[in-house]
């Protein structure tokens, strides 16, 4: 996603196919139930780092990399979500 859409979205704010989630130190837990219903719908994209208002707060660097690990093995998991999904990467 280049710069000038990335603006766009922040600008437009959440709507049916784009979902803001707070991430302190982990992927809360209705991050999963956003991804379950873009699974039923026709997709989106979630930002994570970023408040229900559009203001960018941020992942901790230190925890960043496992929490994207941590995501893709959940979506991954047909234990809690089903279909599973395919992350591109």
């Amino acid at each position: 996603m280049n710069n000038e859409k990335l603006k766009n979205v922040f600008a437009v704010g959440e709507t049916v196919a784009v979902e803001f989630k707070r991430c302190g130190n982990g992927i809360e837990s209705d991050t999963y139930e956003t991804v379950c219903s873009f699974l039923n719908r026709y997709g989106g994209d979630i930002f994570l780092g970023v408040e229900d208002n559009g203001t960018v707060c941020g992942v901790p660097k230190a925890s960043a990399v496992g929490i994207v690990k941590n995501f893709i093995k959940m979506v991954g998991n047909p234990e809690v979500i089903s279909p599973t999904v395919l992350v591109p990467v």
